[in-house]
């Protein structure tokens, strides 16, 4: 795939951590998508005017303009969110990581997700953990998970303790 939301080298792409650069393919996958819907839009409206005895008209370039300028907007706003959130992975100078300490939660925090999407991905990784008792315990001690969840943190607990023998 080739990147080319943000600029980076070769070389600064095999630096990154998996989470950055499952952010990275998200976001350049979002980016496409938004070139393709543009141009598909631009396309059919191009049909449109000619269909109308419009090609000569300006309206064609006014419309293409604007809807031009708004993907480019949407793009600069994936476009700083992609640089914020691999910022937050990246160790600042005092120790701290940005994530609360757990830079191993396995699961990739996206919070544009809804909270039902957030519950599967979380259960879906604590699930491929064998040991029931040692799941829990994990889980427990995930406090990335807690502000993540909020309300469904319980539930998914409440499911993971129901496998343990107690």
């Amino acid at each position: 795939m080739t990147f080319d939301i943000i600029t980076l080298s070769e070389d600064e792409i095999k630096a990154l951590q998996t989470i950055q650069l499952k952010l990275l393919r998200t976001a350049q996958q979002k980016k496409n998508e938004l070139e393709h819907k543009l141009a598909a839009e631009l396309a059919e409206y191009r049909r449109l005017c000619y269909s109308n005895c419009m090609q000569s008209s300006a309206v064609y370039e006014q419309v293409a303009a604007e809807l031009t300028a708004e993907c480019e907007y949407k793009i600069e706003i994936l476009r700083e969110q992609l640089i914020f959130n691999m910022s937050l992975k990246e160790p600042t100078g005092d120790g701290d990581t940005g994530d609360d300490g757990n830079d191993n939660s396995g699961y990739l925090v996206d919070y544009e997700l809804s909270y039902l999407e957030r519950y599967t991905a979380v259960r879906d990784y604590y699930m491929t953990i064998e040991d029931p008792n040692e799941r829990l315990a994990l889980y427990g001690a995930d406090t990335v998970a807690q502000k993540y969840l909020d309300s469904y943190y319980n539930t998914l607990y409440n499911y993971l303790a129901s496998f343990t023998r107690g």
